[in-house]
């Protein structure tokens, strides 16, 4: 199957999703390290450990990667934000409505927000089968390149993960592999379908090609993760 756009909104949508996702397992896996199942009150008082300082390291990450996904002259943006006296004091709020380019865009961002705030209050991370219920459609009239879809839920899911594992204060400071693969899966799962993708006896390849639906999305895949990798370490 070969698509070449994605809808904007989907994009953003999955890249909301997937900083929940990745910025909690990085806590578990610094504060919980090797437990497999994680209790409700556990995801709770994860919430609430860093609720204060959570839509501000959101907005810290999302940030340059929205403004990448929606703007295409980053010098133009550059001197819209001088203009503009944006500085280190600008509220997180400001910069992620400029950052998503539209006012649509960003009712859909912090929709998407309160869902994942929502699911965490009722001790879970959002299933793929509840964000599927009312996601936005893979294709609508404004649409992105695939590739930078791949890209921006990449570079989302790898900056959360290890800023969650930061956040925790623990002394760990290691990506783990398999969580990597598996944000990565569920990132691409999200960011690409309709339904959940069924896996059976795949090995570890296979599984990431059948998320990818084609080789060239395969390929960006495995080119972002690495590129992103190696930013952070």
């Amino acid at each position: 199957m070969r698509i070449t756009d994605i809808s904007r909104s989907r994009v953003a949508s999955a890249m909301v999703r997937g900083y929940f996702h990745s910025f909690f397992s990085g806590q578990v896996d610094a504060l919980y390290p090797g437990k497999k199942r994680i209790e409700p009150k556990e995801y709770k008082q994860l919430l609430v450990n860093n609720f204060d300082n959570l839509s501000t390291q959101f907005v810290s990450v999302l940030f340059p990667i929205l403004i990448r996904l929606n703007y295409s002259d980053l010098e133009f943006v550059t001197e819209d934000m001088k203009r503009r006296h944006f500085s280190e004091t600008t509220s997180a709020k400001i910069l992620l409505r400029y950052a998503c380019g539209s006012k649509e865009l960003y009712t859909l961002v912090t929709a998407e927000y309160q869902k994942q705030i929502f699911s965490l209050l009722n001790g879970h991370l959002q299933s793929v089968e509840d964000y599927y219920v009312d996601c936005p459609a893979l294709i609508d009239k404004d649409c992105v390149p695939v590739s930078l879809a791949i890209r921006s839920i990449v570079r989302v899911q790898m900056q959360a993960y290890a800023l969650g594992i930061t956040q925790a204060k623990t002394g760990v400071n290691g990506l783990h592999q398999a969580t990597v693969y598996r944000l990565m899966i569920a990132g691409m799962m999200a960011l690409l379908h309709e339904s959940p993708v069924n896996f059976e006896e795949e090995n570890l390849e296979m599984m990431f090609r059948k998320v990818s639906l084609n080789a060239d999305n395969f390929e960006n895949l495995m080119n972002e993760m690495n590129q992103a990798y190696e930013d952070l370490v």
